[in-house]
C-alpha cells in the first residue's frame, strides 16, 4: 500500500491489475455463447428449413409456385436418427410430383417414394390429387413476403432449381 499512489488501479504482486475484470468479461462471453447454443442439437434453427411458427405469410397464385420446393428435416427417433427430404415439383400445367427421401443413420441406406400428382390453387389454398388415389389440401403462403421460402401446411420449404 506504501507504493500505491492515489488514483492509480490496485495491482497485485506481480504488477499486474485484478483478475476481476477479466472474469466479468469472460463471465459475459460465456453467458452469449451458452444463450446462442440450443440444448438439442437436432432442433431446427431460424436459419434451417423446418416449421414455420411465425405467421409471417402473403397469399399467391399458381404463378408464383411454380417449381421446386424442398425441406429437410432431421429427425431423433429412438435408436437412430432419420433425415427427411421432401420435394415438391409444381409446374404451370397444375401437375405436381412429391418426391420424399428418408436416410437413415441405422439402416444405412436411403429409401425414396415418388408419387405423381396434380394441384388446384383456391386463395391461399392448394388441393393436391395423387395419381392412384388420395388427396391432400394444404394452407400455403410465402414467408416474410419471400418468394423463395413457401410455407406448405405450416412447414417451411426453400426454393431450388
Amino acid at each position: 500500500m506504501v507504493e500505491q499512489r492515489r488514483c492509480e488501479p490496485r495491482r497485485d504482486v506481480t504488477g499486474r491489475r485484478p483478475r476481476r475484470s477479466r472474469l466479468g468479461v469472460l463471465g459475459s462471453i460465456a453467458v452469449l455463447a451458452l444463450a446462442a447454443c440450443s440444448s438439442n442439437p437436432l432442433e431446427p434453427r431460424v436459419d434451417q428449413p423446418g416449421k414455420n411458427n411465425s405467421g409471417t405469410s402473403s397469399s399467391g397464385g399458381s404463378a408464383t409456385i411454380v417449381g421446386g420446393w424442398q425441406n429437410v428435416a432431421v429427425i431423433d427417433v429412438p435408436g437412430d436418427v432419420q433425415t427427411w427430404t421432401t420435394t415438391w415439383r409444381f409446374d404451370a400445367e397444375g401437375t405436381c410430383r412429391q418426391t420424399v427421401v428418408i436416410e437413415s443413420l441405422a439402416e444405412g441406406f436411403p429409401r425414396t417414394t415418388d408419387r405423381t400428382c396434380t394441384y388446384t390453387i383456391s386463395g391461399s389454398t392448394i388441393a393436391i390429387s395423387f395419381t392412384g388415389g388420395g388427396d391432400l389440401t394444404f394452407d400455403f403462403s410465402f414467408a416474410g413476403f419471400s418468394p423463395d421460402v413457401l410455407v406448405l401446411d405450416g412447414f417451411d420449404y426453400q426454393r431450388i432449381a
